[in-house]
């Protein structure tokens, strides 16, 4: 018998997916840039321009339901992977690898928000509360206590903590699902997504609840766990989507990106809780023609500046607004045109989250990765 201490498992890389988790991350900064500049001049929501602008950037939230798909992605095919390759799947060891990935920016930021501002700006207020979010129940937080703070880089923090949540939770069941070998991981899935749907009918009136609770959100999650294990398990129709003609390929992005921009009239009232099971299906094709499509129209990661920008995107969506806040409280920019402020806001809010990620994926966040236990070993 092999020692299944001695098998090693290849590393596993999918082509094209760092760029897509840069466009996510951009495309909830753009949210975030909107969102403050409408706040700085109320009254440009009247131009027609901008609400063309936003009526694109709006959708950036959407950015982290991708997050969540291509997490529950990667999580399940790398651990499925890890069993196959090294005969065990050490639960231990994933818990500090992801520790070792999400802990440092989440701590830094929450150090940031509840202890540094407090003690450097008189005038610093948050409702948030540091024990719900240093125990990673920061979602848990929004939903009862800020809804309404104006401290929004403590906000953003809310999908890390699922995920931290996720992670927890999906390491031990899949461990113990392992013990059980006639237990299928599908069964659990379906399972779970179906009371997400009994979830989210019972609270489709709470906004908060049904965007932030953790088993709202779970869907994509569950539905990248889902394209996870088809990968691994080499479905048959995963071979459909990878020989799809280009046409019908553009056309399932079209019509993807319009039930995007679509999505409040599309799933208004008790229709919201379709939203998230709907979009989570074109983000999962999305991650699949990404990494198997034959006849992709455009692959991400042909943009070579995407593939290194979406390697410090963890950074990139943990210190936007944190940025952003720092610019609004010390440049007045309501002393020049609105144009002039947008401009400068915009390329101020890019240049400086861009090089901050990029500092703290250099000398914090790749130091902490450096110690990420290896996956050929009990």
């Amino acid at each position: 018998m092999t020692d299944r201490t001695t098998k090693k498992s290849t590393s596993i890389y999918f082509p094209n997916l760092d760029a897509a988790r840069f466009l996510a991350a951009f495309a909830v900064f753009m949210l975030h840039f909107s969102n403050e500049l409408r706040g700085l001049f109320p009254s440009i929501s009247d131009s027609s321009i901008f609400k063309a602008f936003y009526l694109f950037t709006s959708k950036g939230s959407l950015g982290v339901n991708f997050f969540f798909v291509l997490s529950g992605f990667l999580i399940t095919f790398l651990i499925l992977n890890e069993r196959k390759n090294t005969g065990y799947f050490h639960l231990g060891k994933f818990l500090i690898r992801r520790t070792l990935r999400i802990w440092p920016l989440y701590f830094i930021i929450g150090l940031i928000g509840f202890v540094i501002f407090p003690l450097i700006f008189s005038d610093y207020f948050t409702l948030h509360e540091p024990f719900y979010y240093f125990i990673f129940m920061a979602n848990f937080d929004e939903i009862w206590n800020a809804g309404s703070d104006s401290i929004n880089f403590l906000t953003s923090p809310w999908s890390v903590a699922v995920e931290e949540q996720f992670y927890l939770f999906w390491g031990i069941a899949l461990f113990g699902l392992f013990k059980l070998k006639a237990f299928k991981l599908e069964v659990l899935i379906v399972v779970l997504y179906a009371a997400s749907f009994v979830f989210q009918s019972l609270n489709w009136t709470q906004e908060l609840v049904i965007y932030h609770h953790t088993f709202a959100v779970c869907q994509d999650i569950l539905m990248g766990a889902f394209i996870g294990l088809s990968l691994f398990k080499g479905r048959n129709w995963l071979q459909k989507i990878k020989e799809m003609p280009k046409i019908a390929v553009l056309i399932t992005y079209a019509i993807g990106i319009m039930l995007c921009l679509a999505k409040n009239k599309l799933f208004d009232g008790q229709l919201v809780i379709l939203e998230r099971s709907t979009l989570s299906l074109f983000f999962a094709f999305v991650i699949l023609d990404q990494i198997r499509g034959n006849h992709s129209f455009f692959k991400f990661g042909k943009v070579k500046l995407f593939n290194y920008l979406g390697k410090i995107s963890y950074g990139i969506y943990m210190y936007h607004l944190v940025v952003m806040y720092l610019l609004l409280r010390f440049i007045p920019f309501h002393d020049y045109s609105v144009l002039a402020s947008a401009g400068i806001f915009f390329i101020l809010s890019a240049t400086l989250t861009f090089m901050l990620s990029d500092l703290s994926y250099r000398y914090i966040e790749s130091k902490f990765l450096s110690l990420k236990p290896k996956h050929n070993s009990k």
